[in-house]
């Protein structure tokens, strides 16, 4: 009976150092996970950021379609109308050349789509598309014409318009990139609230290659506050002799 109750003590002793002895690994494993995660915390939160590139040379715009739904959205309340448009205009890259402090912005595109939503748009008006079009362009033209600071030039064959922004002038120290007129596309579609706001101040942030340019607006009625961002991704540098 003896031998009995010694075995059992035996027994339960094992089991109890055995159990202390899990647990014992059980908590060295969490507090060396726990250790690990606080080390890749901490190393996340130390990332070097990327070096900033000049700001002199050629850029050329990113995530271009998320500029164009903002600008569209004030134009158009229909859903389905500034889907058709942003996917007209989405395939458009701007460009931005900077030297010194002398900023230009320009672009090339294809207006086949927009084209064709403008005269399903108006076809009640302009029962044929080659009226529409006809329409289009004179205002396209005349807008240029009115212009003292943007330049275009349009194939009626390929209906591919290709224009530039001249004049715009870099100020580092308040990093700023001031336009004598509101950047657009053909003409009518301000990259912003509307083309009246003259000159037009955008702010900058440089991120490594990144270049972010932006405009602003607050609305005093209702206090609604909106931002015009265009991205841009450097492409060259300035060519030296």
């Amino acid at each position: 009976m003896n031998n009995m109750k010694k075995s059992s003590l035996w027994m339960f002793s094992l089991l109890a150092l055995l159990l202390v002895s899990g647990c014992g690994q059980q908590k060295q494993q969490q507090q060396k996970q726990q250790t690990t995660a606080e080390t890749t915390a901490v190393a996340e939160t130390t990332t070097v950021a990327p070096t900033p590139v000049s700001l002199e040379g050629d850029w050329k715009a990113v995530d271009f379609r998320d500029t164009v739904e903002r600008t569209f959205l004030i134009y158009y309340g229909d859903a389905n109308s500034r889907l058709k448009v942003t996917e007209a205009f989405q395939d458009i890259v701007p460009t931005l050349k900077i030297t010194g402090t002398d900023v230009t912005y320009s672009y090339s595109a294809d207006m086949n789509k927009y084209i064709d939503f403008y005269a399903e748009q108006n076809k009640d008006e302009y029962p044929t598309k080659e009226e529409a079009t006809a329409i289009l362009l004179g205002v396209r033209e005349k807008k240029f014409g009115s212009f003292k600071h943007q330049t275009g030039t349009f194939d009626n064959d390929t209906k591919v318009l290709t224009a530039t922004l001249n004049d715009g002038v870099l100020k580092e120290n308040a990093k700023t990139i001031v336009f004598p007129e509101v950047p657009n596309i053909f003409g009518v579609l301000p990259l912003y609230i509307n083309s009246t706001d003259v000159p037009i101040t955008y702010h900058y942030e440089l991120n490594g290659d990144i270049l972010t340019i932006y405009a602003e607006k607050t609305f005093e009625e209702t206090g609604a506050h909106l931002v015009y961002p265009m991205k841009f991704k450097k492409v060259s540098d300035p060519k030296t002799n």
